[in-house]
């Protein structure tokens, strides 16, 4: 066994939630159509001296979705191993840039709504709305992730020390170990502590 190899990824632990994939996917679809059909609508209908912005506009948004659709996907079909899994559980806390970044983005996002639709200054609204809702959105996204992935690996474990996961997961598990010896000390010391809370809780 080779030391510091990379550990097999455990193929049932999905760290992006379906209904996100599902939405990001939706936006980034509907933005690249609305982007390719800018760049059409500018090559048919558009005034010469306006022909630039058009495509510029259209086909920056299409290329901009098309990434996040990309991006998206990779997520989709991204699994991690065993002990990158076992971290997030040891470290089960928002990230640093949620908590800095979510409420005052969304703060930020409602002030620029609640000005745009009381007519206020475009010079006002747009700002904090298109910051505001961009920094919320990914700072929540990076938030549900995290919550998604931490009760994935939760079960996942559980179900390890219990010796109920499929072989897949198992073997997955315990090639990590042999090839990471904190994690497999880690994962030695979280079943003693489980087997001690077991006991602890079991009627007398």
């Amino acid at each position: 066994m080779k030391k510091n190899a990379i550990p097999i990824p455990v193929r049932s632990v999905v760290c992006l939630p379906r209904w996100l994939m599902a939405s990001a996917v939706a936006v980034c679809s509907l933005g690249i159509a609305a982007g390719v059909g800018l760049a059409v609508y500018g090559l048919v209908c558009a005034p010469s001296h306006e022909l630039g912005g058009w495509l510029g506009g259209g086909l920056g948004s299409a290329l901009g979705c098309a990434g996040g659709l990309l991006g998206t996907l990779y997520d989709w079909r991204r699994r991690l191993p065993a002990n990158a899994l076992f971290g997030v559980l040891q470290h089960d806390q928002p990230a640093h840039f949620y908590r800095r970044v979510f409420w005052p983005g969304l703060a930020a996002f409602l002030l620029g709504l609640a000005l745009l639709l009381g007519d206020a200054h475009r010079a006002l609204w747009q700002p904090l709305l298109h910051v505001g809702g961009v920094l919320a959105f990914i700072s929540g996204s990076i938030e549900c992730i995290r919550r998604h992935t931490t009760a994935k690996a939760r079960a996942l474990f559980a179900l390890y020390a219990d010796g109920a996961l499929d072989a897949a997961d198992m073997a997955a598990i315990d090639d990590a170990r042999t090839k990471d010896a904190k994690f497999d000390a880690d994962v030695r010391a979280w079943q003693q502590l489980g087997a001690r809370m077991r006991d602890l809780l079991a009627p007398r």
